[in-house]
């Protein structure tokens, strides 16, 4: 405030007047500087006022260009991506889709060191698999807040016809008619021991009838520079579902990085947890490869999984991931968690550590 009051102060004459009121009585001059000060305090306040309907007014101009640029990719690809929407009938078989997921996640091994996790390849057909990576839109779609970090929610409405169609047939169909179900089943006995953890035993088999949701949808666009230090999935997380949307041309590099934590604890937070930030270690296990049409299933137990893309990557570099998360239904759980002895319901509650 001290340099925006200096600044204030030397453009309306103020300075001026406070250094000479300094070289007289202060006690004679107290009351001028009083009304001085006073009127300044209006002056700023009318300067913040002015400036903060400046900086609105510049937000939404840059909206409203934005969603502009929006409205015309939408009408150009519309128009280029008729053909492709001509397909999708015969292209989005769900019954053969689902079918082709299922198997492809109960025949995947299940690895257990740092904590479970399975690693997929080859998830869905190959032509869906094409469609989604020709549905996914420009950049200009993506949250701007971030150029290196950016996100697209799942399900997308107001977009291009393609993008629409096709993942909302991936959130309603193949995630939560194909790869849920057949996570529980995969994970039946890793989730049983963690409900067993968290809930304690005498709440085992009510937590495992549970009904399931899917949540936090989105494709997320990294770029050289980003960096996610190790951490674990807010709580109610139980499986994080990380698919790969790589082209057959894109290397396998920067792909999710498996942690062993020591010195681990559970989380004592609903939120995501940073072990580092708790006083423990990650020491790296692998990196599991970006690779085209493989997805990342993991327990959100203990241990730690982050990833990067190195500042020096090549600038053109972009990586592209679909994320959501298995878990129970929020109001289903809360029933559960409101029977809970208080130590067990507390880690349940708390946002912060």
């Amino acid at each position: 405030m001290s340099g925006l009051f200096g600044k204030i102060a030397a453009a309306t004459g103020l300075l001026d007047r406070l250094r000479a009121s300094w070289k007289q009585d202060l006690r004679a001059g107290i009351s001028p500087l009083r009304d001085d000060l006073a009127r300044l305090t209006d002056r700023i306040e009318s300067l913040q006022s002015q400036i903060a309907a400046l900086q609105e007014g510049v937000a939404h101009g840059e909206r409203a260009e934005r969603l502009a640029r929006q409205i015309r990719l939408t009408m150009r690809l519309n128009e280029k991506h008729i053909n492709l929407l001509a397909e999708l009938p015969s292209l989005l078989d769900a019954p053969a889709i689902v079918a082709h997921v299922r198997q492809a996640i109960l025949n995947a091994p299940l690895n257990t060191d740092p904590y479970p996790h399975i690693v997929v390849e080859e998830l869905l057909p190959p032509s869906f698999y094409r469609m989604l990576l020709k549905a996914i839109p420009p950049a200009e779609f993506f949250g701007d807040r971030d150029p290196i970090k950016q996100n697209l929610r799942i399900p997308f409405d107001d977009g291009p016809a393609l993008t629409e169609r096709v993942w909302a047939f991936m959130d309603a169909v193949v995630a939560r008619e194909g790869i849920r179900p057949a996570v529980m089943e995969r994970f039946r006995e890793p989730l049983r021991e963690r409900w067993d953890t968290l809930l304690g035993v005498e709440f085992r088999e009510r937590a495992a009838a549970l009904p399931q949701a899917i949540s936090g949808g989105r494709v997320m666009l990294r770029r050289p520079g980003y960096y996610l230090a190790p951490h674990r999935d807010p709580k109610r997380a139980m499986v994080t579902c990380l698919m790969y949307l790589a082209s057959r041309h894109t290397h396998d590099t920067y792909g999710t990085e498996i942690y062993r934590v020591h010195n681990d604890r559970e989380s004592p937070v609903t939120r995501t947890y940073y072990p580092e930030q708790d006083g423990a270690r990650c020491e790296l296990v692998k990196v599991v490869p970006n690779r085209p049409n493989s997805i990342l299933i993991f327990l959100n137990s203990h241990g730690a999984h982050g990833a990067r893309i190195p500042a020096d990557a090549p600038a053109e570099t972009e990586r592209y991931a679909y994320q959501f998360y298995i878990g129970p239904e929020q109001s289903a759980l809360d029933v559960l968690i409101d029977e809970l002895p208080p130590d067990r319901a507390a880690m349940w509650r708390s946002k912060d550590s």
